[in-house]
């Protein structure tokens, strides 16, 4: 065998080696794929439906009626229910929680108007990263055993951090949703609430985790703003123009964010435009606009738990929500004696 024919065989060999790896890592990668698809589908399908009150439901106080508080983790440290009772008359039933974004809270207000009085008005606190996100599936599935999960579907999604290896790995592109379905599985609540996937750093996020750094960095991370209707618009479209037809005023809050996070946030003004844009379109709906610097300290400490350059999901303090919730109710109550409520 000459030379030159003993080397074409050795790039034969490795062609072919290379091409049965890369072939064994594909179908590898989509088979174990479709095996989560096929478990998770078994977990979720094996939840125990919760009434609407589950454990993160929080009802304070009496009134006229009934206050509903929609939102994230953001929401959940920011709305006092206690100060939004006494101030507005009102009992208030407080939803909010990690993983729950438009969808959750469209299926929700379908469940709660088939055994409860309308309620007499709905706070919405909105995040600027909403767009991005899905309702986890478990709340989903503890709401509503009707409702179409779709887990693990290779098709819609796109990990942000790396697109083109999201091309060529399944299981890398849905990674963010397998940690979830993991932490559910696993009963790591404390990791669920700390929004794994709603963070630019690798931090976790919480009230309970003090991460304010007052010294601005020479760089950070950014984030840019995703669209409306991104993901699960759609369904804050459908839930507002419901509660149009039920005569259930609505308020768009925008929570307060530290000043770190709003520059990483950068695209605030594309969000703000759209949030309003979109309460245009039903006469029942209006903004509340609680992040701007002449509204509420964006650069106290003390009112922030974990904001940073770099982080783009921060949460407010006790004396945060406590100033929040008081400014709030004043400009609910402005909004009432223009004829809103």
């Amino acid at each position: 065998m000459t030379e030159t024919s003993s080397a074409r065989k050795r790039w034969i060999t490795a062609g072919l080696s290379l091409g049965l790896f890369v072939l064994t890592f594909f179908v590898f990668d989509r088979l174990l794929l479709f095996g989560l698809r096929a478990g998770a589908a078994r977990y979720y399908a094996s939840l125990k439906a919760d009434k609407l009150r589950s454990r993160h439901t929080a009802i304070y106080g009496q009134g006229d009626g009934d206050l509903l508080i929609f939102g994230s983790s953001r929401a959940r440290y920011a709305f006092g229910q206690d100060q939004l009772s006494s101030r507005l008359n009102k009992r208030v039933v407080k939803e909010a929680a990690a993983g729950r974004f438009p969808k959750f809270f469209y299926y929700f207000y379908l469940k709660y108007r088939t055994d409860n009085a309308k309620p007499k008005v709905i706070l919405y606190g909105l995040d600027y990263f909403m767009f991005e996100k899905k309702s986890a599936p478990d709340e989903l599935a503890r709401l509503d055993k009707s409702i179409k999960l779709d887990s693990l579907n290779p098709a819609d999604a796109v990990n942000p951090v790396s697109p083109l290896l999201s091309r060529l790995s399944w299981l890398f592109r849905k990674k963010p949703e397998i940690d979830g379905l993991l932490t559910q599985v696993l009963k790591l609540d404390a990791a669920l609430q700390a929004e794994v996937t709603d963070r630019v750093d690798a931090g976790p996020a919480g009230p309970t985790t003090y991460k304010f750094y007052a010294v601005k960095p020479d760089r950070w991370q950014t984030r840019p703003y995703q669209p409306f209707p991104g993901v699960e618009g759609q369904y804050l479209e459908k839930l507002l123009t419901i509660l149009e037809e039920d005569g259930v005023p609505v308020f768009l809050v925008l929570i307060p964010d530290s000043v770190a996070t709003n520059d990483t946030n950068f695209e605030q003004g594309k969000f703000k435009t759209e949030a309003r844009a979109l309460a245009a379109r039903h006469k029942n709906a209006a903004v509340l606009d609680l992040n701007r610097p002449e509204v509420f300290d964006l650069n106290n400490t003390l009112l922030f738990n974990d904001g940073a350059w770099g982080r783009s999901n921060c949460h407010l303090t006790n004396r945060g929500m406590a100033d929040f919730s008081r400014k709030l109710a004043v400009m609910i109550r402005e909004a009432r004696s223009q004829g809103m409520t």
